[in-house]
């Protein structure tokens, strides 16, 4: 009914698909692992806000994968049951030259019953494929702006880097100029002990030359404050700037630490869309069989008398060539699952 070059190839097809779904398993495990690294840094974008989760948004395609992962098996045991129950039960009654009343009924039935549900797994192929391409296209929207969202990350780190070291040279400069004018000035912290002198020379009672000798201490005393207010508040700045910095080097050291491994990832989100696509040829294929087991069937049923009895035969002998190649698929995927795919993570 088949030959064994078709047969070969429906196998390797379907353990290419195998292979597909534990790749893409695995990669969707990678992936979020990185993704949850680089959430826990809390980097900020090009914007100066902190950047969106990435992680989250992940574990729901990977939660959808998973769901459509189920809906496959689903419709994979249904049609192989399918394929058993025609092979090892149809197949002989449809074959029976002595055909009785009843057996006559049975496969009308068949046919009437196989093509509608022929049909609805059409139907349900089709809505795998569509789910799995959903999930391809958000998995390469998200590469997209995950890629930009990090390349961002790194340019501002950069840039701030650089402005923090540039603030930090400007407020030393200024610090030592200040420092510089005040070794010049010869301010010192006992100044202003000279007021007390004064006023104890004239006996508290001073002309008026004396007295305004005394404010011009007492005022050169208040630009001393001043002096020594401005200078503690570039250390302050310095400081603060020179915390900045260490920060920022430290946020630039886990974002270069992280880089290889976001790259990595950026690959596997690549190769997910690359295997969900070897993974809906193998859909592709399931249902073209299908879709060919219809065409056989309704030809047959339709020609289910005496006097089309070649032509019924022979569909029926086309119909069964079709589902021994689907069988090959189902029966791989059957054999190959548990050992394949991986168990749905929590």
């Amino acid at each position: 009914m088949k030959d064994d070059t078709t047969r070969q190839r429906m196998i390797k097809e379907a353990q290419d698909g195998l292979q597909a779904i534990h790749d893409i398993q695995v990669a969707f495990a990678s992936v979020y692992g990185l993704l949850a690294q680089v959430d826990a840094q809390n980097f900020k974008g090009s914007d100066g806000n902190v950047i969106q989760k990435f992680a989250p948004t992940w574990r729901g395609y990977s939660d959808t994968f998973t769901q459509s992962l189920s809906k496959t098996e689903t419709l994979a045991a249904k049609g192989k049951a399918a394929v058993d129950t025609f092979v090892k039960n149809i197949i002989p009654i449809l074959q029976n030259t002595s055909m009785s009343v009843t057996d006559k009924a049975t496969r009308l039935t068949f046919f009437t019953n196989n093509i509608d549900q022929n049909d609805q797994n059409v139907k349900d192929i089709d809505a795998l494929i569509l789910a799995y391409d959903a999930i391809s296209k958000d998995v390469t929207a998200f590469k997209a702006t995950f890629e930009e969202t990090m390349t961002q990350v790194g340019n501002k780190l950069t840039t701030d880097i650089q402005r923090a070291n540039d603030d930090i040279e400007l407020l030393q400069q200024k610090l030592d100029a200040q420092l510089e004018a005040a070794k010049k000035l010869g301010i010192a912290g006992g100044v202003l002990s000279g007021v007390g002198g004064v006023l104890i020379a004239t006996g508290g009672l001073a002309p008026l030359g004396v007295i305004v000798g005394i404010a011009g201490i007492v005022l050169g005393g208040l630009a001393i404050d001043a002096y020594f207010n401005k200078v503690a508040a570039i250390k302050t700045d310095l400081a603060n700037r020179k915390a900045d910095l260490v920060i920022l080097q430290g946020q630039q050291s886990a974002y270069n630490k992280l880089s290889p491994d976001i790259k990595i990832a950026c690959t596997d989100m690549v190769s997910i869309s690359t295997k969900l696509a070897i993974l809906t040829g193998v859909f592709k294929t399931v249902k073209s069989d299908i879709v060919e087991q219809n065409q056989h069937l309704t030809t047959a049923s339709q020609a289910d008398t005496a006097e089309l009895a070649d032509i019924r035969n022979q569909q029926i002998e086309l119909a069964a060539a079709s589902y021994a190649n689907l069988s090959e698929i189902l029966e791989t995927f059957s054999n190959g699952w548990s050992t394949s795919v991986l168990p749905a993570s929590t």
